[in-house]
């Protein structure tokens, strides 16, 4: 009897278990809709680009053609210490240096504002400005945030909560000091740089309640890529 008893709660849970599985999954709390991008400073302050490329010996010749062109050069550059997805290099950056000279053959995109249709319309491989008020990168303060998919998140879902993630997190930061947001994704990762006014800013930003949200919604379909140095502007402004 004992031995039927054992079996039988042993069905109960794995019946249990199995039903949960069934439920359909928890719906998302609605997020602002973020038809264009906000702020448009990249009118009068010029094209950001994205790039990536394999040696960061290449920044430095084309960092000095723009200083000698009579331009305000500025590189914000990350090294990756994880391996890159495969259309990317280990070397990252955000600058508004021109794509001339050996810069014009790497991966260099020019950052587009967001299309008709908004974040929802984003297409992949293209980075976008959610947010672009920031007169001069130069100054503040730039973190990188690097995220793949997760293993229980399904491959056709990742995008669209990708899309709505980026809607949150503009939604959330925008109106406390985050005043330039770029994303570039893939089929199953993203690349962001959030610019704040100062890192003061984006501390406080993320301890609010509000502001605690993100990474729970984060974590909730994708995790984090690993880890990376930020090396420039230093090195460059210094000389």
């Amino acid at each position: 009897m004992r031995e039927a008893s054992v079996h039988r709660r042993a069905f109960l849970m794995a019946l249990a278990v199995s039903c949960g599985a069934w439920l359909p999954a928890q719906p998302l709390a609605p997020v602002n809709d973020l038809p264009h991008t906000i702020g448009s400073a990249s009118k009068t302050r010029g094209p950001l680009m994205f790039c990536s490329i394999p040696d960061a010996a290449i920044i430095r010749a084309a960092y000095d053609a723009a200083r000698k062109g009579g331009k305000r050069p500025f590189v914000i550059a990350w090294e990756l210490k994880a391996d890159p997805p495969r259309e990317l290099a280990k070397i990252v950056l955000i600058t508004n240096l021109p794509q001339a000279g050996n810069l014009a053959k790497e991966n260099c995109r020019r950052v587009q504002p967001l299309p008709s249709g908004g974040a929802d319309a984003m297409q992949l491989h293209t980075p976008y400005a959610a947010v672009d008020k920031a007169a001069d990168w130069t100054t503040g303060y730039t973190s990188l945030v690097m995220t793949a998919k997760n293993d229980v998140l399904p491959a056709m879902d990742y995008v669209p909560r990708l899309k709505r993630h980026i809607r949150l997190v503009t939604q959330l930061f925008e109106p406390h000091g985050m005043d330039g947001y770029v994303v570039y994704a893939g089929q199953d990762f993203e690349w962001a740089y959030l610019h704040w006014v100062d890192k003061e800013t984006s501390v406080k930003a993320f301890t609010t309640p509000e502001g605690k949200t993100r990474p729970a919604d984060s974590a909730s379909f994708q995790h984090g890529r690993g880890a990376s140095v930020q090396f420039l502007p230093d090195p460059l402004a210094a000389r």
